[in-house]
């Protein structure tokens, strides 16, 4: 028969064991209450493990996750086995971090469940560099704006919505005038600069459900979910007239931006996104062709307000 203190020494080495294992670990009885928990738990937590034992999932957690954490643990009692699932844990710090919960029930001298052992894995990292893997996936690494990939994707929905809802939406092409010459004259450091300049400038006039990508070297495209054509018209000057007081400058010299820009709304006939990418593409067209720095609509009142952009040392 293994005698009292036998059985003490067994605990003393398994808390040991497990106390030199960096990941969190926890054991719960059957009635949900910490029974033992190694170092990496206490440190994750931030409660020591004289307060842990007896406690609940609602004593050392918000009640909204310790309800996660319950269930969890009740659906795993009745079906037993083991459990995997991503949550939130509070951190020591007061911070939230993502996890995985990887438990498993174990049983009585009689073979009936009898508490949940688990543990811990940390995915706050993997998850944050998902993140930033998903947002490269959707932006233009240079300025900001969305990809050409992410503007379909986004358009197409919007054409989708229109076409259900029937509420019009306008598009915006975008070209920055005279950008070969800037890189060629001021250099690709310039350009680059222009490019960025743009998107800020352009991006301190829409809202958040804008839809907003650089589609090409100088080219851009605004789609603007419920605007009208005459709606959109008043954006494009607006941004216009301030992205004409943007200047890039170099020791070579420097010039003023300026930009030319076609527009169009949808239309019931519309059959696809690029129905209302072609008309404004025939905008854009005649708006450099009317000699850059202008704005002109499909099937619209042109904007009549056009002043030559100046520059300093540099002329095109």
């Amino acid at each position: 028969m293994i005698s009292h203190q036998t059985d003490l020494e067994f605990v003393h080495r398994v808390q040991n064991a497990i106390d030199m294992l960096p990941s969190p670990i926890f054991i719960k009885d059957g009635a949900g209450r910490y029974i033992a928990c190694n170092r990496a738990f206490e440190s994750y937590i931030g409660v020591p493990r004289s307060e842990l034992c007896g406690a609940t999932v609602y004593d050392i957690a918000p009640a909204e996750l310790a309800a996660i954490y319950e269930k969890a643990d009740l659906d795993l009692m009745a079906k037993g086995g083991t459990q995997s699932y991503e949550a939130n844990v509070r951190y020591a710090d007061g911070s939230y971090h993502d996890v995985i919960f990887f438990k498993s029930v174990f049983h009585n001298a009689e073979g009936k469940t009898d508490g949940i052992s688990g543990v811990i894995l940390d995915i706050t990292e993997r998850k944050r560099l998902e993140s930033e893997l998903a947002q490269a996936a959707r932006v233009d690494f240079l300025t900001g704006a969305l990809n050409l990939r992410t503007f379909y994707d986004l358009a197409n929905q919007q054409f989708t919505s229109f076409k259900r809802t029937g509420e019009e939406f306008s598009l915006l092409m975008i070209d920055l005038d005279y950008f070969k010459e800037i890189n060629d004259t001021l250099g690709h450091d310039a350009g680059d600069d222009a490019l960025r300049k743009f998107v800020q400038t352009a991006k301190t006039n829409l809202r958040e459900q804008d839809i907003f990508a650089r589609t090409g070297g100088d080219e851009f495209r605004l789609l603007l979910p419920g605007t009208s054509q005459s709606g959109a018209m008043l954006l494009a000057e607006r941004i216009r007239e301030e992205v004409n007081q943007v200047k890039i400058g170099t020791p070579n010299g420097s010039i003023a931006l300026s930009m030319s820009t076609g527009l169009c709304s949808s239309l019931p006939d519309d059959h696809s996104i690029d129905s209302i990418v072609s008309r404004a593409d025939v905008a854009l067209y005649r708006a450099k062709a009317a000699g850059r720095n202008t704005v002109k609509a499909h099937g619209h009142i042109d904007c009549k307000y056009h002043p030559d952009v100046k520059t300093d040392s540099v002329s095109f």
